[in-house]
């Protein structure tokens, strides 16, 4: 998943052009020899999930052509809404392997290859696939960050050389995993793009994954096509990777078997936000204490509000599936920047709040309420008692600071 150069573009033309019109593309499917490269996680936030491509080398010239999928340029018109509202289009693109494994080497990242048992058929129909993608007319699609990225391109070009038969040997449940979870692997060494990544999601990255589905990440890809068998020519079967090596460790740290827990951290955190509201509405608080309180209650409502706001946008405005009924917008409310001056004002002067603030607070605690309820009931599929943990809490204590100073 790398931004497109002109160095980059100038190899792409090169190799298209040139190069593999007399070399790999007119190997006859016996001298060619099928690789899956995986590049571990990168430093760089969009560098965090891995890469990975298809090498076709041709034994008899040397030549090595390296076919991937996650080109992207930062200079296309309206990046970064297109990117917002998951219209981004990615690009397919093709290097020479020597010079590209060396680029990732040098910048840290782990390199492991694995040579694949592709009959000359299976070769040649996958070289022919690819070159035909590599067209200008066909190299572009639209980038999903779970169905169809750089990992999911490449799964299914093998499969479509290997007739299916990697989607076949696929189709078990993969543990219990979901894109939750993974993306909390990927992301444990980033916690605060994990916490936001991970407040966006919504019920759609909490279903239970196939080890087909599995392989939307490199990495996993990688130690799928490791476990596939093929039929052979007779009752015996044989694996699909014939040799696996390590080519760099890297000295990028490699996510975990599994996820951070956020429960234990955000609960803690909510706790913590909501004992100054409770301790300032007092009656007999301090005007310190009436301070602390305001400032809390107005931070959280305009920092919950404004991720509530985001949302609501991911959902009604966006393609990003991931995203859509988001369930933490039962705590975490947009309405909640409407109470920012109300409870501010009530809190900082011990005077009650306006009845419609009063009302609101409290609709919004008793939102909050149902939406643990409903968790706890599995009446709803979102993984987020996390996020409930750290915003009831506080939408708690903001109701009862309203309802204490209604009742001075």
């Amino acid at each position: 998943m790398r931004r497109l150069t002109g160095l980059l573009a100038a190899a792409l033309l090169l190799i298209a052009a040139a190069p593999a019109r007399a070399g790999i593309a007119s190997a006859p499917g016996r001298d060619l020899e099928v690789e899956l490269v995986t590049y571990g996680p990168g430093r760089v936030y969009w560098e965090r999930f891995g890469h990975d491509a298809i090498i076709l080398r041709d034994t008899r010239s040397g030549e090595a052509v390296s076919f991937n999928y996650g080109v992207f340029d930062f200079d296309v018109p309206h990046f970064f809404l297109r990117f917002i509202r998951g219209h981004l289009l990615y690009s397919m693109a093709a290097e020479y392997a020597g010079p590209e494994i060396a680029g990732y080497i040098a910048a840290g990242r782990a390199v492991r290859v694995q040579r694949l048992a592709l009959d000359p058929a299976q070769a040649s129909a996958l070289r022919d696939f690819l070159l035909w993608n590599l067209e200008p007319q066909h190299r572009r699609y639209r980038y999903d960050y779970f169905t169809d990225n750089c990992a999911t391109r490449v799964r299914d070009a093998l499969n479509r050389a290997l007739g299916g038969a990697l989607f076949t040997h696929t189709q078990a449940p993969a543990g219990g995993r979901s894109f939750r979870t993974q993306v909390g692997r990927m992301l444990a060494h980033d916690p605060p793009l994990l916490l936001l990544v991970d407040l966006g999601l919504g019920p759609y990255a909490d279903r239970p994954l196939t080890l087909w589905q599995d392989a939307f990440l490199p990495m996993t890809l990688a130690d799928l096509v490791q476990r596939v068998r093929l039929p052979g020519a007779g009752a015996a079967a044989h694996p699909l990777v014939t040799a696996d090596r390590q080519v760099y460790a890297g000295t990028v740290r490699m996510p975990p078997a599994a996820p951070p827990q956020l429960l234990p951290p955000l609960l803690g955190i909510g706790l913590a936000w909501a004992a100054p509201i409770v301790l300032g509405a007092r009656a007999r608080a301090g005007r310190a204490a009436r301070f602390a309180a305001a400032a809390a209650a107005a931070l959280y409502a305009l920092l919950a509000g404004l991720a509530g706001l985001v949302m609501l946008a991911l959902w009604a405005f966006t393609s990003h599936r991931a995203a859509w009924a988001n369930q933490n917008l039962l705590q975490l409310s947009p309405g909640l920047l409407l109470l920012i001056v109300p409870l501010a004002r009530a809190l900082a002067t011990g005077r009650a709040p306006m009845r419609w603030a009063l009302g609101l607070t409290l609709l919004l605690a008793g939102l909050g309420t149902l939406g643990l309820i409903g968790h706890l009931l599995g009446l709803l599929d979102q993984r987020n008692l996390h996020w409930i943990a750290f915003a009831l809490p506080v939408d708690l204590a903001l109701a009862a600071a309203a309802w204490r100073t209604r009742a001075r």
